[in-house]
Order: C-alpha cells, then sequence, then structure tokens
C-alpha cells in the first residue's frame, strides 16, 4: 500500500470533513477523500495499520468494507490514514429521515447481516480473514446507499492478526459485565477489560442494532433478566419464532447465529409498536 506524505502544518490547514471531534482523530477534506488524522497512535494502532496492509487482497473480496487506501506520513511518522468518503449518510442518521421507512430498516438490516455472513463463509470454507473481526459494530460505523448498499467505515479498530483489542460501543456490558466475564469467556472472551471481538461479538453487536433499530429497545443497558423479559414480551407481540431463539442464545453459552434470514418475517405490526413499552 502507498504511502501520502505530508507535513503535519499543511494537515492541518485542510478543511475540516466533519466538524465535531471524534474520540481518536479530526477528519479533513483532501481532494475527493478523506484525511483521518489521529490524535495519538499507539503501537496498538500501528500494529493494526500493517496488519490490515498485509491483507489487502483479502478484503477484496468483501466490497462493503470500506478500507484506507493509504497511510499519511511526515517523513516516517505516521499521522492519519486516507480514505473513500463512501456513501453519504450513515445508517444512524438515515433512521431519523422522515423517508425512511420501516421496511428500509429491515432491508438494510439484512444486507448488514448479508456481510457478516459473507466474512463467515470465508473464514470457513476459503480460510482467509480468519483473525479478522470488525469489532466495533454500531450505527454511525455503518454508510448507508441509495439502493440500501452498505459500507462499513472505522476498521482501523478491527481486531486482526496479535492486535489487541479496542474500546467498542457495544461490547462493554454494562449491565452483564460480570455473568459474560465469569460465565461466557470462551464465546466474549477478554483482555484487561476490554472483549476481544471474534465472531459471537460480531453478531452480538448486530442484534443489539435490531433491537434498536426495529424495538427500540438498547439492550446493552438491560440486566440479563431485564433483556429476558423484554425479549418474551416481544415475542408475545409476534416476534417469529427462530428470532426469538437466536436472540435468546445471547447470554447463553451457544455460539451467537446470524439473525439475517428472519427479519423480513417481522410482521407488520411492529411497525406501529415502535415506541415499545415493557408489559
Amino acid at each position: 500500500m502507498e504511502r501520502l506524505q505530508m507535513k503535519e502544518e499543511t494537515l492541518a490547514q485542510l478543511p475540516l470533513y466533519y466538524k465535531k471531534r471524534t474520540n481518536e482523530a479530526i477528519l479533513y477534506r483532501f481532494e475527493n477523500q478523506i484525511i483521518k488524522h489521529f490524535y495519538y497512535i499507539s503501537e496498538n494502532k500501528i500494529n493494526t495499520l500493517y496488519e490490515l496492509e498485509k491483507r489487502e487482497k483479502e478484503f477484496e473480496q468483501v466490497k462493503e468494507l470500506l478500507l484506507f487506501q493509504k497511510i499519511v506520513v511526515d517523513y516516517y511518522t505516521i499521522l492519519g490514514i486516507l480514505m473513500e468518503k463512501g456513501y453519504e449518510i450513515n445508517f444512524q442518521n438515515y433512521c431519523k429521515l422522515q423517508t425512511t421507512s420501516y421496511n428500509d430498516h429491515i432491508v438494510v438490516l439484512k444486507n448488514i447481516g448479508l456481510v457478516l455472513k459473507k466474512l463467515s463463509i470465508l473464514r470457513k470454507q476459503e480460510g482467509i480473514l480468519t483473525d479478522f473481526f470488525i469489532g466495533d459494530l454500531h450505527e454511525s460505523n455503518i454508510l448507508v446507499g441509495k439502493n440500501h448498499e452498505i459500507q462499513i467505515c472505522d476498521l482501523d479498530s478491527c481486531k486482526i492478526g496479535n492486535n489487541n483489542p479496542f474500546l467498542t460501543k457495544y461490547l462493554q456490558f454494562l449491565k452483564t459485565y460480570l455473568e459474560v466475564t465469569q460465565r461466557l469467556q470462551h464465546k466474549y472472551p477478554f483482555y484487561h477489560y476490554l472483549c476481544i471481538p471474534n465472531e459471537n461479538s460480531d453478531l452480538y453487536c448486530y442484534c443489539v442494532m435490531i433491537f434498536k433499530t426495529l424495538f427500540k429497545v438498547d439492550i446493552t443497558k438491560l440486566s440479563s433478566n431485564a433483556f429476558y423479559q423484554t425479549l418474551y414480551s416481544l415475542k408475545e407481540q409476534g416476534l417469529p419464532e427462530p428470532l426469538y431463539q437466536i436472540f435468546l442464545n445471547l447470554y447463553s453459552p451457544k455460539e451467537n447465529e446470524n439473525p439475517y434470514l428472519y427479519l423480513e418475517d417481522i410482521p407488520t405490526n411492529f411497525e406501529k409498536k415502535r415506541d415499545f413499552v415493557l408489559r
């Protein structure tokens, strides 16, 4: 992968792409692309960028993964990465549009599940990307195109090779931390206080998005008991049995399953119950 040589003072004079600063970087416009300028770049981040570079050919199999194109350097000091802009809107903002229907939500969510399915097939059948997992999978890191196509971005915080895990939005297990770390270490392993992403955790994040988008429930803020009560109430309201069983296993020792096949089976009455209240 190529390097883009740029002085740090030149970089700081570029127009902002996004006015608000992210947790780890500033985004600048550079021609028709974006430069992500890191506040601080750790050895773990450098290791992650190099691992992503090494698998460049493998990632070509999954066009929905929006990887960086060049590493931006000031001589030998890494400043950031050069990326394509990708689609214009992220999934979080897409869901807020008045023109976005309930079915639009389902189609986009299904396309996210298809990417996870594709990655699983590549690992099992092709023997590639076996140590790559998205990790920080959430609505702001998914870009949506005009025909429900998706791109997954911010992959410089993924799990790959021998890198250490990064902080993620949905893998902190706020209300279930002790239960997960004591009972489900094989399924959601931890390194110090951070969950090490794997296929189970990517599917967990995917299910979090399904609950938030379709049922207006943030399961990351629920204890396991409250989660089971909420899930049972959804079942009483018509949640299809295959989805109920898949969600039921999120806090069980069983491997997580990909629910994308069953999303279109959700009854239309759920569209009217989006302001879900636990009964």
